[in-house]
């Protein structure tokens, strides 16, 4: 098993984001950019995917090496529960090592924090 854990100051995303409007872009999916955009204040939900992305790059390099963000997605099923879906390299690595992950999110007003299990087995 594996963890990582990230945690993220909203108002440093949300800076990031009014400085280098191309950030939205090239740090999320346009799935995730468009599920955050509809909220009143969609940067704690941003930062709470950007960590989520980072936990998941700090599983290890072995796992992690020259994983991009957008082979990492954030969604929600339709009972709003978060999960990751992988893309690319990501997705790859994790067939090959038959790795299942599952994510906790959460956010304050001013933080927000995403953990990342990694387990390796059986993939369902």
């Amino acid at each position: 098993m594996l963890i990582g854990i990230d945690l993220v100051d909203i108002n440093r995303i949300k800076a990031a984001i009014e400085r280098t409007p191309r950030f939205l872009e090239r740090v999320f999916t346009p799935a995730e950019r468009e599920y955050c955009q509809r909220k009143t204040n969609p940067y704690p939900s941003l930062a709470v995917r950007f960590a989520a992305k980072e936990a998941v790059r700090k599983l290890g390099e072995e796992y992690s090496k020259g994983i991009q963000f957008h082979d990492i997605e954030i969604k929600n099923d339709a009972a709003g529960r978060p999960y990751i879906l992988l893309h690319g390299l990501a997705w790859q690595r994790s067939q090959e090592g038959r790795i299942t992950m599952d994510v906790s999110l959460s956010h304050s007003r001013n933080q927000a924090i995403a953990t990342v299990i990694a387990t390796r087995g059986v993939l369902e």
